[in-house]
């Protein structure tokens, strides 16, 4: 495969990938929701933030705030045993 027929299928996949993440997150009420669905389906910020229209720093920020959460949520949990 050529150079440009690999470029061509790469672009191709990205564009596929882009109409595939908006209709899996169109239906979910929040942008947080939308970011974080994205995330955990393993998208990284920089493929995140032009789906959700957001900067590359807020997505990283608001899946970093959720881990964190997360993570302080589950150590609640375990002392409330």
């Amino acid at each position: 495969m050529s150079d440009a027929n690999h470029q061509e299928l790469m672009d191709l996949l990205r564009t596929l990938l882009k109409i595939q993440s908006l209709s899996a997150v169109r239906d979910l009420p929040t942008k947080k929701e939308k970011i974080l669905f994205l995330s955990e389906a393993g998208l990284s910020p920089k493929e995140i933030s032009p789906i959700v229209g957001s900067s590359n720093g807020s997505v990283s920020q608001t899946i970093y705030d959720a881990k964190k959460k997360g993570t302080r949520d589950m150590a609640d949990g375990q002392r409330e045993r």
